[in-house]
């Protein structure tokens, strides 16, 4: 054998063995082979599935329309399907007394069929392929509309359902959702019983205009929309720094019942934040619901308008 057909022989060996090498990492590294898989490793492939399952119903709908026959018949009913399972969910919820397997594979099927499903419903909606969003027609728009609508609110849910649960968590003590404007009530009350127990004038009238100005209006009102969506702390800054400045103009139980009003406005701010974040974790799910069952309902009619109009 020469010197350049045995280092061709060396140079196909190694990278023989780099294909190996890479194949075993690649398998070990996403499908756990040997060992229980992470739910890291069963993500991966639930979309690695996900992708395999759109790629071959877009190259099913498009062998279908080369052949003249209708695809949308097809990504249609597949997209009705999807809609059922997901809508099952809901269904499942209400019968947990039931062995139809655990919530959290339910979620995780619920998770991946509605990925699958925007990806059909690109195919179906013949205006995407001229850039719009919405299908024409009263039904077939507002069916979009919808679709769109549960979908956002899907992907809004799924991350909410993740991150607004460790803030909450993070924020120590949580009051029942029920119970948290009782606690705003006693925080507005002990508001008062600490500027009633004022000995000095000056720090009476200072503390009192301040109260009549911001701090009442502030402990009585309820929590406000813009905090309820964005979880702000605009107030609370300028109520506790409006606090320390009166420091200069108040005796020594003036500043002490300053910096008590201090801390029940901070917490006054955890409670507003705390009662956002479970609003938005209660709000998405009758948001996402309501939404869903207009969208099964609008799909069973479209589905009936569709079929007269294929027979036809």
């Amino acid at each position: 054998m020469s010197v350049a057909e045995r280092r061709r022989s060396a140079s196909s060996r190694r990278w023989q063995q780099f294909r190996t090498d890479f194949a075993s990492k690649f398998r070990s590294r996403v499908f756990g082979t040997g060992r229980a898989w992470s739910f890291r490793r069963r993500r991966v492939a639930s979309l690695l599935i996900v992708a395999i399952a759109i790629v071959l119903t877009a190259w099913a709908s498009q062998s279908l329309h080369a052949a003249l026959y209708r695809s949308s018949v097809m990504t249609g009913w597949t997209l009705l399907s999807c809609i059922l399972i997901l809508f099952a969910i809901g269904i499942r919820r209400r019968i947990p007394i039931l062995p139809l397997g655990s919530m959290s594979t339910w979620t995780q099927v619920h998770i991946f069929t509605g990925i699958f499903a925007c990806g059909v419903f690109v195919m179906h909606v013949p205006a995407i392929a001229t850039g719009r969003l919405i299908a024409d027609g009263w039904l077939e728009g507002t069916l979009s509309v919808l679709f769109i609508g549960v979908s956002l609110s899907g992907f809004y849910g799924l991350l909410a359902s993740r991150r607004l649960p460790a803030r909450l968590t993070a924020m120590g003590s949580q009051p029942r959702y029920d119970q948290i404007d009782w606690h705003r009530e006693q925080l507005a009350a002990r508001a008062t019983q600490r500027l009633d127990s004022l000995t000095s004038i000056d720090s009476q009238r200072v503390l009192g205009e301040f109260d009549d100005q911001y701090l009442r209006r502030y402990l009585d009102s309820p929590l406000s929309w813009s905090h309820r969506l964005f979880a702000h702390s605009f107030r609370r800054r300028r109520l506790v720094i409006g606090l320390n400045e009166l420091h200069r103009y108040l005796e020594d139980d003036g500043k002490e019942v300053a910096d008590e009003l201090a801390g029940l406005v901070r917490r006054r701010d955890e409670l507003d934040t705390q009662h956002a974040l479970q609003w938005r974790l209660r709000a998405w799910v009758a948001v996402h619901a309501v939404m869903s069952l207009g969208l099964v309902a609008l799909a069973i009619m479209h589905t009936i308008h569709a079929l007269q109009f294929v027979e036809s």
